[in-house]
């Protein structure tokens, strides 16, 4: 088999090699992208608890929904990275590694000798990306942060505020999954630079940063012009609206007109007809039905181990000549260690030494 013809078949980042050191949402979202695109993810957890989103929603037989989705196609290797026998294991896999991905607030990880500077004069090729809250320096910096903060801090709240009302939550963690969009193009980014000769280099993402990037361009486009003659606008929502019906509700522009004695039905052909914008206001029960949705076919279930039939999306991105497939289901933590470590030469009676000690697991 060609090396074209395995790329091919086994995804466009096959033969790239993923360090996962990061948890919950933003980190773990980022590597899957590169797990669905054919990268070797391997996903490093302390022994016995794991990740925590391991935990975290709806779930059956100890495994949850949302870990099971942003952790597929990874490896798992549970080590205890505070142990100084547990960050040298890393240092070792680093060697034959291209992207080390992280989300620990700035200065934790270098304390455990894995920051940056550390690994790269042990890999001078080592795509590293840094996700954090805040960003590395300034007043909020090694403050922990989830979604909700950066909602707030970026105006969200404020924009879901309904003429005059007090701020409100986006039902999302919308600035976890952006962040998790932008650091998997960083990386495929920097990966790409390094092919063209640019080496190694550091990618710092702040879910800060890409709120702000993320809410720009009509959130914030009456904080954009400087200066007088500036002519404001409402909000882009403002101009849509969701519209009730006799058995449901759309979503389309204002429609000035008591739209409750039609059925959803109706309406969606009129509008269509004049080319109007509509879609059903699905209810989630809703969504997987959805004859559209079914045309795209977007969904797939499948039988994981413990979780039992699940119905998950596919990658959005649709690959002409490097398709997705789902090579392995979300792992058990350590499901891989022996797997991955026999990989750099060590030696069953060498890992019994190190789980003795608590190294691994």
């Amino acid at each position: 088999m060609t090396e074209a013809t395995t790329v091919a078949t086994k995804g466009a980042l096959h033969g790239f090699r993923v360090l996962d050191l990061s948890r919950v949402v933003s980190g773990p979202m980022a590597a899957v992208v590169l797990a669905d695109q054919g990268a070797d993810v391997i996903k490093v957890e302390a022994p016995g608890w794991g990740d925590g989103i391991r935990y975290l929603g709806a779930s059956r037989n100890g495994l949850s929904a949302i870990f099971s989705m942003i952790n597929r196609n990874k490896r798992s290797l549970a080590v205890n990275l505070k142990h100084p026998q547990g960050a040298a294991l890393i240092r070792i896999l680093v060697q034959s590694a291209d992207v080390v991905l992280q989300n620990y607030r700035p200065g934790k990880i270098e304390k455990l000798g894995l920051g940056y500077a550390d690994l790269a004069a042990i890999n001078p090729n080592l795509v590293y990306c840094s996700i954090n809250g805040m960003g590395e320096v300034g007043p909020y910096a090694e403050q922990k942060v989830y979604d909700y903060v950066i909602q707030g801090l970026t105006g969200a709240t404020d924009a879901q505020a309904e003429r005059g009302a007090p701020p409100a939550m986006v039902r999302s963690i919308i600035y976890d999954k952006v962040t998790a969009l932008m650091a998997a193009q960083s990386i495929t980014a920097a990966l790409l630079a390094r092919e063209r000769g640019a080496g190694g280099q550091h990618v710092r993402v702040s879910m800060l940063d890409v709120g702000l990037y993320f809410n720009w361009p009509d959130l914030m486009w009456n904080y954009s012009f400087l200066g007088p003659n500036v002519e404001y606008a409402g909000d882009l929502a403002d101009n849509y609206a969701v519209n009730q019906t006799a058995d449901g509700a759309i979503v389309s522009h204002h429609l000035g007109a008591d739209t409750s004695p039609y059925t959803t039905a109706q309406l969606l052909e009129i509008l269509s007809h004049n080319d109007i914008p509509v879609g059903r206001a699905n209810k989630r029960d809703e969504v997987c039905d959805d004859p559209q949705v079914l045309a795209n076919g977007m969904l797939e279930i499948s039988d994981h181990p413990r979780g039992g039939a699940m119905r998950l999306p596919k990658p959005p991105a649709r690959f002409s000549k490097t398709p997705y497939s789902q090579r392995h289901q979300s792992p058990e933590i350590g499901q891989h260690t022996v797997e991955i470590l026999s990989e750099i030469g060590l030696s069953f009676e060498d890992m019994q030494a190190l789980a003795r000690e608590g190294v691994i697991a």
